[in-house]
């Protein structure tokens, strides 16, 4: 009997060991909310990526959670590229965009003056023109690149008043005649933007002549550089409305096959010549020589580089004679007026191609000049540099459409002087 009791005892106390403990008593847990959905942005065109953040583990305390912080990814919008209005190029420095254009005026003839240009390949556009006695000078204008320097430097004609004004550049001369300084004297706007030695401004690195006036005219040279620091300290300086230029790489319809173009600013004297290279997309620059009509290439003697532009516009613009006189090799002449204001025909050469096209400026404070298409709209260049030529309207031009040969010869005015006001 007393064995029973104690197997029965043994057994209560097996069953009782065996039994789920009570619970006890707990702070309630932390709530920790679901965690977000968040979708990554994508390139554009393809599917969102859904990614679920892991929720964070129950934590059994009275202390609360902190919420993790959240990291939010985004598709970055690209800068768009700056485009120099002159070329149509991308800039690798967009702040060169910020700054005034120049106007450097250079001579080209005579001959001897040649060895001593410099810079020209690094201008944007260039506009050739006549002056008198068969003298022809060129107005370089700058903005997106800085040669070391650009010369030889020589005096403004009475276009620079116009070119000026239409790039809103800095003029830089080694000076004027007495006429034309008054012409650009009645835009006060521009002639505080006219640097010159007859302004003031004769020391280097502005204006440097590496050689005495009294001995030549043809070492003088300027520094963009310095030309822009100037304007800055000046108060000068800053980005200019040029809109009116077009620029599109695939040439428009209706051109006609032209890959030589030829200038007679002179006969058997000055000549220009552009010959087209389907391998570049540019035409190669040549002048004449003393040996003509043998011609050579026009070279930047500042890097030994051949001159090239992407685009030749030959404008058609009103020549008058004036009574302002011009001083060239010691001889007197007067300075012809080129109204390059209003409007008038022009060829546009492109791609190996000739287009009609026609040219309009509304006024003399009107912008750059718009080259427009037969139907009014901007005829677009090829994206580089421009070179303008600027001829009399009643200049006579021939077409060899067989040889793709563009043939004008510049007529120069009645020399004698019109009705202008007296210097």
């Amino acid at each position: 009997m007393l064995r029973r009791i104690r197997l029965f005892g043994l057994v209560a106390l097996l069953l009782t060991a065996c039994a789920p403990a009570a619970p006890t008593p707990t702070t309630p847990a932390t709530q920790v909310a679901a965690a977000p959905t968040l979708a990554l942005s994508t390139a554009e065109g393809a599917a969102p990526t859904t990614t679920t953040v892991p929720a964070a583990s129950a934590t059994l305390t009275s202390t609360p959670t902190q919420t993790p912080t959240q990291t939010s990814t985004s598709t970055l919008t690209p800068t768009p590229p700056v485009t120099n209005p002159l070329t149509g190029l991308v800039v690798s420095d967009p702040s060169t965009m910020d700054r005034r254009p120049l106007a450097i005026k250079v001579a080209h003839f005579p001959r001897r003056v040649r060895e001593h240009q410099v810079g020209l390949s690094f201008a944007d556009n260039v506009w050739e023109h006549y002056a008198e006695g068969g003298v022809i000078r060129f107005t370089a204008i700058f903005l997106g690149q800085s040669p070391e320097k650009v010369g030889n430097v020589r005096s403004a004609r009475l276009i620079d008043a116009l070119l000026g004004d239409a790039y809103e550049a800095m003029l830089v001369a080694s000076g004027s005649s007495t006429g034309t300084m008054n012409r650009l004297r009645e835009n006060p706007d521009l002639f505080q933007r006219v640097i010159a030695e007859a302004r003031g401004y004769s020391e280097c690195p502005l204006l440097c002549r590496e050689e005495s006036a009294d001995v030549t005219t043809d070492k003088l040279y300027t520094s963009p550089a310095a030309l822009w620091e100037l304007a800055t300290q000046l108060g000068l300086n800053g980005r200019q409305n040029l809109e009116g230029f077009a620029f599109d790489p695939q040439p428009p319809a209706g051109g006609v096959g032209a890959t030589t173009i030829h200038i007679d600013f002179q006969i058997n004297n000055t000549v220009a010549e552009y010959r087209y290279d389907p391998a570049t997309q540019t035409y190669a620059r040549w002048i004449d020589t003393a040996n003509l009509p043998e011609l050579a290439p026009h070279v930047d003697t500042l890097n030994g580089q051949p001159l090239t532009t992407s685009n030749v516009v030959v404008l058609y613009v009103r020549h008058a004679s004036t009574n302002i006189h011009e001083e060239e090799g010691g001889q007197r002449y007067f300075s012809y007026e080129i109204f390059l204001t209003g409007g008038g025909p022009a060829k546009l050469f492109r791609d190996g191609q000739m287009y009609d096209v026609t040219w309009t400026r509304a006024d003399a404070s009107g912008g750059l000049p718009r080259i427009l298409d037969a139907a009014g709209n901007v005829a677009p260049f090829h994206p580089g540099t421009v070179w303008f030529d600027v001829l009399s309207t009643d200049s006579p031009t021939k077409f060899d459409a067989e040889h793709g040969l563009f043939y004008v010869r510049f007529k120069a005015p009645n020399p004698f002087p019109g009705a202008t006001a007296t210097p």
